[in-house]
């Protein structure tokens, strides 16, 4: 690269910075105009949307930097909602004065410490086993922690409530999301310049190639526990938010499944950006308590697109949005518009029929009291409408529809393919 081509990519560079700032300044005036709109429900989704978004992201700064995958971050999470809860309590007995907004602080620290004890053992091993030491801990806590009642409140769990502090009560859903936005911002803008610092350099590094760095004479296994210990504190932030939002907590959010959330939102949404994780996170958090409502089998919905993504969209929603607005890419994409759309439809298609099924198979099973019989005819009502068991109507209208729908998305996988294999003709044959 010549002196020129450098010179060209810094001022590139640097006359984007304006348009940058001025999407997040925004961006950060639209978060916090939504209480202003938003019904009291939809306040309380926003609060978890940032808890699940910062949640999301201290998961994210630990694999994205050194390509760890923890499957135990619920117990940093649980442990700063414990950590805060009882410095709320203490507040309210007067032990400790200390005010409401700064209530994260202890769940932030319970993260940070309980990190470097569990990153000092977990990073005595890497890939696999690295990932069953993190959720091994995570489950030897969930196991203490419903009989532990001195420190978890056993069964039950603890609660307390919020204080006023400086005129404010925080009665309100929406004092709270303004908390937890003021929150959310400062851990965004420092995780970002972590990720930059010497630290974080050398973590992607590892990340990398960690026999390379131990060449060179770095300590790898403490730049990972640090690392470690910096993501399970941000974890502990998310879980102290959490706890000053719900004013209770109990030894369920030790769970697998709460340290699968931020795995799911993170590759949902895209891992290899930063912004991925908070995608991920805001787009289902928002879906889920919508879905929940309608259907008991969200996370059967959610599970199946987890699992499509990693197999077919590695690098997330994210990723394919960047890699298809990319300034040399976006004449092929209006060039695809159409094969777009139909791929959009006939997934759409499948995507329909397989929720009728399943819905369908869920209501048989689950429910055979609903069950109604008119006439010797066994039907089931799903969606307002009364569906005969026995009908071949009933089976056969989503095996039609999965079927054209196959069929559709895979004439649409050929046409792009070949497209593909024609712009690849033409690209070499002019060079």
């Amino acid at each position: 690269m010549t002196t020129a081509d450098s010179v060209a990519q810094i001022a590139k560079k640097q006359s984007s910075l304006p348009k940058v700032s001025t999407a997040l300044a925004v961006l950060v005036v639209a978060l916090a105009a939504l209480p202003l709109v938003l019904p009291a429900r939809a306040i309380g989704i926003a609060i978890e949307i940032q808890v699940a978004a910062l949640f999301a992201l201290a998961f994210n700064f630990l694999w994205q930097q050194t390509r760890l995958l923890s499957f135990g971050h619920a117990a940093f999470f649980g442990m700063g909602m414990f950590a805060t809860i009882h410095a709320m309590r203490a507040a309210a007995s007067g032990a400790f004065p200390f005010p409401l907004p700064l209530m994260p602080v202890a769940g932030l620290i319970a993260g940070f410490l309980l990190g470097l004890v569990v990153g000092y053992f977990a990073t005595a091993r890497s890939g696999t086993y690295f990932a069953m030491v993190t959720l091994a801990f995570a489950e030897v806590i969930h196991q203490l922690a419903s009989q532990w009642q001195g420190l978890f409140g056993g069964e039950t769990g603890l609660s307390t409530m919020r204080r006023p502090w400086a005129g404010l009560s925080f009665a309100s859903d929406a004092q709270v999301y303004y908390l937890a936005l003021v929150w959310l911002l400062l851990a965004v803008a420092a995780v970002y310049y972590l990720m930059r610092t010497p630290l974080g350099q050398l973590a992607s590094a590892i990340g990398d190639n960690e026999v390379r760095v131990r060449f060179l004479g770095h300590n790898a296994r403490l730049a990972k526990t640090l690392v470690f210990a910096v993501s399970a504190m941000f974890a502990g932030l998310a879980g102290g938010l959490l706890a000053v939002a719900n004013e209770n907590v109990d030894y369920s959010i030790f769970s697998a499944s709460a340290s699968g959330l931020p795995v799911i939102h993170t590759f949902i949404g895209g891992a290899g950006f930063f912004v991925g994780p908070i995608i991920g996170a805001a787009s289902l958090t928002l879906l889920g308590s919508v879905v929940s409502d309608i259907t008991r089998l969200w996370p059967l919905y959610q599970g199946v697109l987890f699992i499509l993504v990693v197999m077919y969209l590695p690098q997330g929603v994210v990723g394919l949005v960047a890699e298809n607005l990319a300034p040399e890419r976006r004449g092929a994409l209006l060039l695809r518009a159409g094969p777009l759309a139909l791929g959009i439809g006939s997934l759409s298609m499948l995507g329909g029929a397989a929720v009728f099924l399943a819905e369908y198979v869920s209501a048989l099973v689950a429910n055979p009291f609903a069950l109604q019989s008119h006439g010797g005819a066994v039907s089931a009502r799903l969606w307002g409408v009364s569906w005969r068991v026995y009908s071949p109507l009933t089976w056969a209208l989503p095996t039609i529809i999965i079927c054209c729908g196959a069929l559709a998305l895979r004439l649409v996988m050929r046409a792009l393919a070949r497209r593909d294999a024609g712009d690849d003709q033409a690209e070499f044959a002019g060079s």
